[in-house]
């Protein structure tokens, strides 16, 4: 499961994608990996890595490479390493990042520009267990992968940007998808990881909607001392705009069977935008000259406060095509 696939001789627009996001609370600095196989050759793999440094400033990098084993992922800058499955993995980058901020990524693609040293070495420790889309729930049709699972966990390290260094104890997700992906049916999608340090609790959410607005997906996963719930019932506060992520106060409605219902309130702390462009493209930044309307990515940060006030950390992840927004109202 967690170990890299196999890739098939015979299934056209198969592609196998790996993301990680690891945030530090004190230090309000973080990291995004973003790994995938590339198309046209099935053994070389593209990264996208963003670091999140304070006052929103963003480090933004893409590299190429090819894994030497399947324990995870690498390129030139960047090595991915399953350390024990279904528990721990290790993220290193030893680069550089073109300097930009929110505002640079809502402009257009970036990635070339003046840059700055980066590296980062990361320890993630499971928080929860896997939580498997298919074998939970049977989902195997997503428009963007047949096989796909989340995991929180806890994540310990150091992240150097220039002459700067900040040691990292926080809070880190990932998830890990692969089958046929074509985003040209993807009308848009919810998904939110969070992380509650103190308990260990866990909380996993998508949805997921076609081009003429029917959901395809809506599902949540809260897991906690060995405990999972499951819901059909989720919703997040909708986009106003992919250039500054607003709205930046975010509510998640996990509704329940027995129709009682649970509000977290989330507030931004830091973000990036990115663009997937049909069938299987990924672009640092908004481009919307490539393609009409392609699918904008915005992956925010954010800090979580549960009803009984405790306090978690994770992504909330909105994406949507221009052509739909602004539609700020729950999906």
């Amino acid at each position: 499961m967690d170990l890299l696939h196999t890739a098939p001789a015979d299934a056209p627009g198969w592609s196998e994608t790996m993301f990680f996001h690891a945030w530090s609370p004190r230090e309000k600095v973080g990291v995004f990996v973003h790994t995938g196989r590339w198309p046209n050759d099935l053994d070389l793999w593209w990264a996208q890595v963003i670091a999140l440094l304070p006052n929103g400033e963003l480090l933004v990098d893409r590299s190429w490479g090819r894994a030497t084993d399947d324990r995870g992922p690498a390129t030139g800058n960047l090595k991915v390493t399953c350390t024990t499955p279904l528990r721990s993995w290790r993220l290193a980058f030893d680069g550089a990042g073109a300097i930009c901020d929110l505002s640079a990524m809502a402009a257009g693609p970036v990635g070339a520009g003046p840059a700055r040293r980066l590296s980062f070495d990361l320890e993630l420790e499971a928080a929860a267990p896997v939580w498997d889309l298919h074998g939970a729930l049977g989902i195997d049709r997503l428009s963007w992968a047949s096989f796909h699972h989340n995991q929180g966990f806890r994540t310990k390290g150091s992240l150097t940007a220039g002459s700067q260094r900040w040691d990292i104890d926080g809070v880190a997700i990932r998830d890990h998808s692969s089958g046929p992906r074509d985003v040209g049916q993807l009308g848009g999608l919810h998904f939110l990881l969070l992380v509650f340090p103190e308990s260990g609790r866990v909380v996993n959410g998508l949805v997921n909607w076609r081009q003429d607005g029917r959901v395809d997906h809506r599902t949540f996963c809260t897991q906690q001392a060995g405990v999972r719930e499951v819901g059909t019932d989720v919703r997040v506060t909708g986009l106003h705009s992919v250039a500054t992520h607003e709205p930046r106060s975010m509510d998640i409605t996990l509704q329940r069977a027995d129709h009682s219902s649970e509000v977290l309130k989330a507030t931004w702390l830091h973000g990036y935008s990115l663009t997937y462009l049909q069938p299987n493209e990924n672009i640092n930044g908004v481009d919307v000259v490539t393609q009409p309307d392609p699918l904008i990515v915005t992956q925010s940060t954010v800090r979580v406060v549960a009803p009984d006030g405790e306090v978690g950390y994770g992504v909330i992840e909105r994406d949507y095509r221009p052509s739909a927004l602004p539609s700020t109202e729950e999906r």
